[in-house]
């Protein structure tokens, strides 16, 4: 049987013709047999025919595709490659699919749907963001990213040809092209260049585009848009872009056809008339250019939110509000112009109409608007309008407008105007898009109006058709040869063919004698005409075969394109290509006082597309866009018009403008957009069949098809060619690891013919048919091996039988053999359980031997490998260093290289610009010697002369009058230049002066202040001398009564007492007398120190006082030179001698009594008091009023030292009855009294420098402060340091002063014990005074011995007590150093005990602290915390972190946040928390591994935690224990920084999201949708299916295997890490929930988009690899909420298995609940049927739809089939108790945090 019967069986489809439909298909009913002479077909419809054939079966009807081959992606993958075949696959995939793009080849061919369809979102961007073309549906996108792949791989210019008859969606095509090259070249968020690109669009659809009976927005231009890109580090961005316009269709202005409309900007700008009130606007049917179609409106489209967008995108793009209302008045000037009433005008004196004038009124209200828009002459414009001028040889004649006339001037002057103010439009958005920089590359899109044939064709449509012409030639040149070289690549041998190529109609057009070359014949001729014209075309042009002659008449002609022949209407041809104005109404209109309007009739029109468009700015107008030269000036602008008869026609402009962008697109690499029209009545997917073939045929299509048909249209890759027909011969022949041989094996055996199929390089070609035929053979091959596998299961089902019956006679003799065999296996039992015993005791043993050593053995590692590290890091940071000054090096030199290369450049660009200037220079002066140029130049000379000569004349005169008045205020701007110069001198001596006088004033007036504060202070000391010296008059005269009462007492006890007795006790008295005494002396001791100290204090203020104003400052001698040797402030040598008075210095008080002692050192002391609180408010005025200098530093140090004296006096109260116990306190007090005094000069002296270095640098200029780069740096560094040093001395001075007062507390709180029971003693004494005349001698004597003898007892038992306390305390000293060697050595013995048992999880670093009462505070500097927060983010390692705590750094910090609290320190708080999420901020903003932001997510998540536990919130602090609640923050509400965390944590979640989704993302295709672990295992022999365990391998770098195993082996990675790092399992759950719902979504929209593998047995492999990643979430133990994001992907491989009649819809509505109704549809009509499966029917769908749109679902998108990957949930963060005691926790030493925390 040959092949063609086995194809033309009976029941095989075949296409046959049909009058209405094109082709029909039919079925054969009779099989073929060769020779027979006609086929017995039963078409579509029912209706039974006989084919006729030939003998040989040439002509046998083309046979259908097959099953699998229908809806393909590529129409040259079919197998039959035939009209037919293109035309019912574009079918299927428009009407039954909905999907309007296809591939043909190269060539994307997109059918207009007439309706909205959900295809150009970003999700769908960023799916075909990284996808070669090919692998997702065919798309514009999927040609974008082609184009700009290309780009980034070879950096070479590229265009996209968008082509088609009008209304065919080519302006939508290239929109949206733009918008992906603008999302991809720039960012989905739109930047400022992205914005103004996409912006232009509206702009160009409103000026350029309008409503034809084809289409409602069909572009009236042609536009080829660049879009400029940069290589920015290997990506390119978007940077630009220019835009070149080309034959704007100006005739639409003031003419539109029935249904049509004007331009769209008219219709908008009345729509928005009310904004607008000065234009005097009316509705659009009042204006004659808008109301010629009689179709104002279109459906669904609001021309006022039209307007809106297009003035919003002109704001955009940088249009001033002055331009766009300029614009907008000058389009209402053109509605109004066309409104202008042009009426008949009658002869004088009778009713005779005079023909050939007309008559327009002056109160034309139009006419005054127009004018008054316009800001020109109204009555110029009239005259104008009415007349025209025509030059003689020496005069110029005016010359009435007829009726006609005048309106086409009218007409002709609208059009010029508006096309004007379309190339200023354009320019404006060029000079916007384009930034002038230099672009790498760019991307061309060219929007070309297609092939246009309507019932009347004038000269728009001709060049249009041109265009075509010309665009068809170069998609020849480049598609069809293209295909050719494929084969030539693939190394496979082919007859080349000949394509159609259109190069004589092209000559037809553009050759010498042509039809453009007789057109501008005929407009240079005086009196041509379309008539004459249209006679010499017939004459000249019959030659051509291309050309055609109408049959009757000469106003007309046919051309043959290569789509179809056209016929052209020659009236208007002449004037259309002449394109005249008036040049008097285009002067009329470069007078205007509108700055807009003189620059848009100023404007060139020349052609931009040849030049560079970085040097241009492009215009674009009626053929061309923008200027090709720089326009420098005024002369430039103004250059004199070139006469009609050298002036360029607009057909061979057109033609230059076309040759420049064919030149342009061969010099980059095209890509093609075929735009299709489905229908004419533009209803969303209606199919007219005969339309679409006729532009398939017409744009190149079908011949594309042709070419493909006649070679080896089918292909195939190796492996796919194996995967599916491997059956097709024995598994001998096969070889999986050698591909090609296999399927030379396959294709031998069953295609002979050696020409039906070639074996390229990595293809397989066949010719057409052939697919089909081995499809054939597969499906009977599986027929037979479907009932061969039947018949096994028959045999199957009864051996399983037999089999059971077999079984259960086993099974009785096996439990009869078992009971014996137990018995015997018991005692085996018992042996071998003992030898097991002894086998694991043994093992147990080996065992802790063997950890003993591994833990050495780490250690060792551990310190080896430390080093190493860094060895290896100093090795790094050399070469690092070296790199950098390489790099500077290298870039200083390529800069200097590249200011020379680029100073040769401009002498070069400078020599050809001169050679070009006197090459020109040289033209135009050989011109101006020619005869009729002299001619012209002293035309009608004679009489201007005498005119000249009289006017120059009068000018001479005037000249000499103005240069006399010229000299004269020359010499008058001298002067008062002279006396500007002296008058801003006087200003400023002046303002100076009263500076001055200010300055005196105030000083004088401080002055003043400062002189009666001391008179007030020598006021007040006088008055203290006088009450000193009265106090002491006083006390001595009571001392000396007291004496004598004493004296009396005493001689009356002698002669009481025996002589024995009287010895005795004056013996006593003397030794209490001796002992006071020396008392008494320290205290004047200390007196006088303190005195001195006193008087040092006053001589400091008044040398301050002296050095700020010396007015009023006494000399230094008066201080200085009796104390010169004292050094510090606690001098204690006694300069002031000379102010003490002298009883107190001579007397010696040997027999006063103790009571009148301590009265009178009481009465010091107080005195002493007084003075020093007035010396201290002294001072305090003083220091206010002084600037911050050294010396005003010393005064702060000695506040802080008078602070000091008060306590010293307190001290001295105590000293006269304990002088004992105070010398060792006084003798360490003076060491740290010397230490701290040497500290504070050292600050005082650093503080004084950084004033002197501040003001200095204040003081110096602005333009001395421009250093360069490494000064600064210097400086700043060497600031930095000096600030450091400061703050280490103010610490070790803090924590001086604070050991200090620690100490000085203690001995305080013993001196006031004492002091009170000296109070109880001074209280009794002056009782016994008072009541001293009441008693006797003898109970006085009594009473002072018995308080002598207790006050002796006291002090002897205070000594004891005081030696005993001694004694106790370096007791309690030495047990607790023994008590921390006991504890060490127990600490130790228990890490040996832990490390020989079994290894545990790593614990928390908490251990006991070792302090007598721990509070969990950390003491820390606020000047540390950028250190202590470097080491805890930057330094902190993830092998670092495991060895701690979960959550240790959050600790530690919240440990420094209560020490802030303790100490009320609400500026170090502030500071810490800020810090700390500034440096998290950074952290998340930057690339970091996944390690990092775990770590600090779970840190964050614990500070948070420890914020709410320790806080003020009630449901968060009654899990604490008695101990935690005792620990709350006190002082602190810190309730907004637990919000700014929270976020802080929201943010890293969503960071740490991000960056594990794209390690994530090429991973997941392969793995759930490519991963066909059945086919897998087939080839892998001895693989098993399954891996016994799923997460073997915890990274994912563990090399092949199957791709769902890697998947899971990644997430397995991730999820260790969360444990180690102590994440929570509910937040680990919230991740991989995410995780999986993006792993769903990629999956998902890769499926949606690649319709090729819509197949049940994709459904099969989906259900296995997800169960796979199921399977690992339940071996976590996760709750199953974790896989409810997976549910849409389980719903569509279930989708995919089900079965698709119209009983099962109910059950696909109910299993696809996830799932919206675009998405179950898209899978539906995307489903490609197997052998056996039933056709989805139409009706299925309808009813499927219906049924699914009646569901309740809440969907935002329901027209989008995609889910968007870049939805991030959001994040729930927990309350989670901590049971951590924060005393318990220690500081570990390798964090090097010991020297900046210090725990309390």
């Amino acid at each position: 049987m040959s092949s063609e019967e086995m194809l033309y069986a009976q029941g095989a489809k075949i296409w046959v013709p049909h009058a209405e439909q094109v082709w029909e298909s039919a079925t054969l009913e009779e099989s073929y047999r060769k020779g027979a002479g006609f086929l017995k077909i039963c078409t579509e419809s029912g209706s039974l025919k006989e084919v006729k054939l030939k003998a040989d079966g040439s002509d046998l009807p083309p046979l259908r595709n097959p099953a699998i081959l229908v809806g393909q992606n590529d129409l040259t993958t079919l197998s039959y490659l035939h009209e037919p075949g293109v035309l019912y696959n574009l079918r299927v995939r428009f009407c039954e699919r909905q999907i309007i793009y296809t591939y043909c080849g190269i060539i994307l061919v997109a059918i207009n749907p007439y309706a909205e369809m959900p295809l150009y979102g970003p999700s769908i961007i960023r799916a075909y963001r990284g996808h070669a073309m090919g692998d997702l549906e065919p798309h514009i996108f999927a040609l974008a990213e082609e184009a700009y792949t290309k780009l980034e791989r070879e950096n070479c210019n590229l265009s996209i040809i968008v082509s088609g008859e009008s209304g065919a969606g080519k302006t939508v095509s290239a929109k949206y092209a733009m918008r992906y090259f603008a999302a991809v070249g720039g960012s989905e968020s739109e930047t400022q260049v992205e914005r103004k690109v996409l912006a232009s669009s509206p702009i160009m659809e409103a000026f350029g585009n309008a409503k034809t009976t084809r289409n409602d927005n069909s572009s009236r231009f042609g536009k080829f848009t660049k879009l400029l890109f940069r290589n920015q580090m290997g990506v390119m961005y978007l940077q630009g872009a220019t835009m070149h316009t080309y034959l704007l269709e100006k005739s639409r202005v003031v003419y539109q056809a029935q249904g049509e409309r004007n331009y769209h900007i008219f219709y908008q700008l009345c729509a928005a008339r009310a904004k607008y009130p000065e234009l005097v606007l009316d509705h659009q049917d009042k204006f004659e250019f808008l109301n010629m179609g009689g179709a104002p409106d279109i459906e669904r489209v609001s021309d006022a939110d039209q307007f809106n967008e297009t003035v919003q995108a002109m704001t955009v793009l940088g249009f001033s509000i002055q331009q766009i209302a300029d614009i907008v008045k000058i389009l209402a000037g053109i509605l109004h112009l066309g409104n202008i009433q042009v009426s008949k005008k009658f002869n004088e004196g009778s009713e005779e109409e005079d023909t050939d004038s007309c008559e327009i009124f002056h109160n034309d209200i139009h006419l005054q608007i127009t004018g008054d828009l316009l800001r020109v002459s109204a009555e110029d414009l009239r005259r104008w309008l009415l007349m025209r001028k025509i030059e003689s040889v020496n005069e110029y004649v005016l010359i009435p407008n007829s009726i006609e006339a005048a309106q086409a001037a009218r007409d002709a002057l609208a059009k010029h105007i508006y096309a004007k103010l379309f190339q200023y439009i354009v320019g404006v958005l060029n000079k916007s898009l384009n930034n002038g920089s230099k672009q790498c590359s760019f991307i061309g899109v060219l929007d070309i109006y297609g092939f246009e044939t309507f019932e009347v064709n004038s000269f728009e449509q001709f060049c249009i058709n041109y265009a075509n012409e010309k665009l068809q030639q170069q998609f020849n040149q480049h598609v069809f040869k293209l295909e050719q070289e494929e084969y030539l690549k693939e190394g496979i041998t082919w007859t080349m063919i000949d394509f159609y190529d259109n190069q004589p109609c092209i000559d037809l057009i553009e050759s010498r004698l042509g039809v453009l070359d007789l057109l501008d014949e005929e407009c240079r001729m005086p009196k041509g005409s379309d008539e004459s014209w249209a006679g010499k075309l017939i004459g000249k042009c019959s030659k051509f075969p291309h050309f055609e002659k109408p049959r009757f008449g000469t106003t007309s002609f046919f051309i043959k394109h290569f789509s179809d022949t056209v016929e052209y209407d020659v009236n208007g041809f002449l004037e259309k290509n002449r394109d005249t104005v008036s040049k008097e109404l285009t002067q009329v209109l470069s007078e205007s006082n509108m700055s807009l309007v003189k620059q848009v009739m100023t404007l060139e029109e020349i052609d931009t597309l040849s030049v560079d468009p970085a040097k241009s700015s492009t215009l674009g107008g009626r053929v061309v866009i923008s200027a090709g030269r720089k326009q420098q000036g005024k002369d430039t602008r103004r250059r004199v018009v070139p006469s009609k008869q050298h002036r360029k026609t607009v057909g061979s402009q057109f033609q230059e403008s076309l040759a420049s962008l064919i030149s342009t697109l061969h010099a980059t690499t095209p890509h093609y957009v075929r735009c299709i029209k489905p229908n004419d009545d533009k209803v969303a997917f209606k199919w007219e069949t005969a339309k679409i073939i006729q532009q398939l045929r017409a744009c190149g299509v079908l011949e594309t098809v042709r070419i493909s048909a006649a070679g080896f249209p089918s292909r195939w890759l190796y492996p796919d060619f194996y995967m599916r027909y491997q059956l097709l011969v024995y598994r001998s022949k096969l070889d999986k690891n050698d591909m090609k041989t296999s399927c030379r094996n396959i294709v031998m055996k069953w295609i002979p013919d050696e020409d039906k199929y070639r074996f390229g390089n990595t293809q397989i070609f066949f010719r057409a048919g052939q697919v089909a035929f081995l499809e054939q053979v597969r499906a009977n091959l599986r027929k037979k091996y479907i009932t061969i596998v039947q018949s096994v299961v028959r045999r199957f089902i009864y051996r399983r039988r037999f089999l059971r019956l077999q079984l259960v006679i086993g099974g009785i003799q096996r439990h009869a053999r078992g009971f014996l065999a137990r018995q015997r296996v018991q005692k085996m039992r018992e042996a071998r359980a003992g030898l097991i015993l002894s086998k694991y005791a043994r093992g147990w043993l080996c065992r802790r031997r063997f950890l003993r050593l591994r833990h050495s053995i780490a250690g060792i590692q551990t310190y080896a490998r430390g080093m190493m590290a860094r060895s290896k890091f100093h090795a790094m940071r050399d070469h690092y260093r070296a790199v950098q000054i390489q790099r500077f090096v290298r870039g200083a030199l390529a800069r200097r290289a590249y200011q020379k290369r680029r100073r040769n450049i401009i002498i070069c660009q400078a020599a050809i610009r001169r050679f070009l200037a006197r090459r020109q220079f040289k033209r135009l002066k050989a011109e101006a010697k020619t005869i009729s140029h002299m001619e012209n130049k002293y035309m009608g000379l004679e009489n201007k002369i005498i005119s000249m000569q009289q006017r120059i004349d009068e000018l001479n005169r005037d000249n000499s009058n103005l240069k006399h008045k010229t000299s004269e205020i020359s010499v008058l701007k001298m002067k008062l230049e002279l006396k500007k110069t002296l008058e801003a001198e006087f200003k400023n001596v002046k303002a100076a002066c009263q500076d001055k006088d200010k300055l005196i004033e105030a000083l004088n007036k401080q002055l003043e202040a400062e002189r009666d504060e001391k008179m007030q202070l020598l006021e007040e000391n006088g008055h203290a001398q006088e009450d000193w010296i009265s106090q002491k008059q006083t006390w001595r005269l009571e001392n000396e009564e007291l004496r004598r009462q004493i004296d009396e007492i005493i001689e009356m006890a002698k002669n009481a007492e025996v002589s024995q007795r009287t010895q005795e006790d004056r013996m006593m008295a003397e030794i209490d007398n001796r002992e006071l005494n020396e008392a008494y002396q320290r205290a004047i001791k200390d007196k006088e120190v303190i005195e001195n100290e006193n008087y040092m204090l006053k001589e400091e203020l008044s040398r301050l006082t002296a050095g700020s104003f010396s007015l009023h400052g006494r000399k230094a001698s008066n201080a200085s030179s009796q104390n010169e040797d004292d050094v510090g402030y606690a001098s204690a040598k006694n300069t002031l001698d000379i102010n003490r008075p002298p009883d107190l210095l001579s007397k010696n008080y040997a027999y006063n009594d103790s009571t009148s002692l301590v009265v009178k050192l009481r009465a010091i002391l107080e005195e002493e008091k007084l003075k020093h609180k007035n010396l201290q408010e002294q001072y305090i005025k003083l220091a206010s009023r002084h600037k911050p200098t050294e010396d005003s530093f010393r005064v702060s140090e000695l506040e802080v030292e008078n602070e000091k004296l008060r306590s010293e006096y307190d001290q001295l109260r105590t000293s006269i009855k304990h002088g004992v116990e105070i010398n060792e306190l006084n003798a360490q007090h003076a060491a740290l009294q010397e230490e701290v005094r040497r500290r504070r000069e050292e600050c005082i002296q650093l503080k004084a420098v950084l004033l002197q270095q501040s003001q200095s640098m204040r003081s110096l200029e602005p333009e001395s402060l421009q250093l360069r780069g490494n000064d600064v740096n210097e400086l700043m560094e060497a600031f930095q340091s000096q600030k450091l040093i400061n703050r280490q001395l103010e610490s070790e001075l803090k924590a001086i002063t604070e050991e200090h007062n620690s100490k000085l507390v203690e001995m305080t709180q013993e001196i006031e014990r004492l002091n009170n029971e000296k109070d109880e003693l001074q209280k009794v004494i002056f009782e016994s005074i008072d009541e001293f005349e009441e008693a006797n001698v003898d109970t006085l004597k009594q009473n002072d011995r018995y308080l002598r003898r207790e006050l002796q007892k006291a002090v002897a038992q205070f000594l004891l007590v005081q030696e005993e306390l001694k004694l106790a305390h370096a007791k309690l000293k030495a047990y607790r150093q023994d008590g921390g060697q006991l504890e060490h050595k127990l600490e130790e013995e228990m890490s040996r005990n832990k490390a020989n048992g079994t290894s545990s999880d790593v614990g928390a670093n908490v251990t006991k602290q070792k302090s007598q009462n721990p509070q969990g505070l950390m003491k820390f500097h606020s000047s540390d915390l950028d250190k202590i927060l470097q080491r805890l983010l930057s330094a902190l390692t993830p092998r670092t972190v495991v060895g701690l705590l979960p959550g240790f750094p959050a600790y530690l910090i919240f440990m420094c946040i209560r020490y802030t609290d303790l100490t009320n320190a609400d500026d170090d708080v502030k500071e810490l928390l800020s810090k700390f999420v500034i440096q998290i901020k950074k952290m998340h903003r930057t690339p970091h591994p996944i390690e990092n932001r775990v770590i600090w997510l779970v840190n964050s998540i614990t500070l948070l935690n420890l914020l709410k536990q320790y806080g003020d919130v009630k449901e968060y602090v009654k899990f604490n224990t008695e101990k935690q609640n005792q620990q709350q923050l006190k002082n602190f509400n810190l309730f907004e920084y637990r919000r700014v965390i929270l976020d802080l944590i929201v943010n890293l979640y969503q960071a740490l999201i991000m960056q594990i989704q794209g390690l994530l993302d090429p991973k997941i295709v392969p793995a759930i949708l490519n991963n066909d672990e059945i086919q897998r295992g087939r080839q892998a022999h001895g693989m098993r299916s399954r891996a016994p365990s799923i997460g073997a391998s915890s990274s994912p770098e563990h090399g092949g295997g199957p791709a769902w195993k890697q998947l899971i082996g990644q997430l397995e990675h991730f999820y260790k890490q969360f444990q180690h790092f102590g994440l929570d399992n509910c937040y680990a759950e919230q991740i991989f929930h995410q995780l999986l719902y993006f792993v769903c979504a990629v999956a998902l929209n890769c499926l949606m988009l690649r319709g090729d593998i819509c197949m049940w047995e994709t459904g099969m492999i989906i259900r296995y690899n997800i169960g796979c990643i199921e399977d690992w979430v339940r071996s976590k133990k996760m709750s199953n909420d974790v896989l409810a994001p997976l549910a849409p992907l389980n719903q569509v491989s279930q989708l995919l298995q089900s079965r698709k009649s119209e009983q099962d819809v109910q059950t696909i509505c109910d299993l696809c609940t996830s799932l919206s109704t675009a998405q179950v549809l898209k899978v539906m009509k995307s489903y490609k049927l197997d052998d056996y499966e039933s056709e989805i029917t139409n009706v299925f769908l309808d009813k499927l739809t219906d049924t699914l749109n009646a569901r309740q679902m809440q969907k935002s998108n329901s027209d989008e089939f995609t889910i968007d990957q870049k939805f991030i949930h959001p994040f729930k963060v927990v309350f989670r108790y901590s049971d951590i005691k924060l005393e318990d926790i220690d500081l570990p030493s390798h964090l090097n945090l010991d020297e900046f925390l210090t725990k309390i």
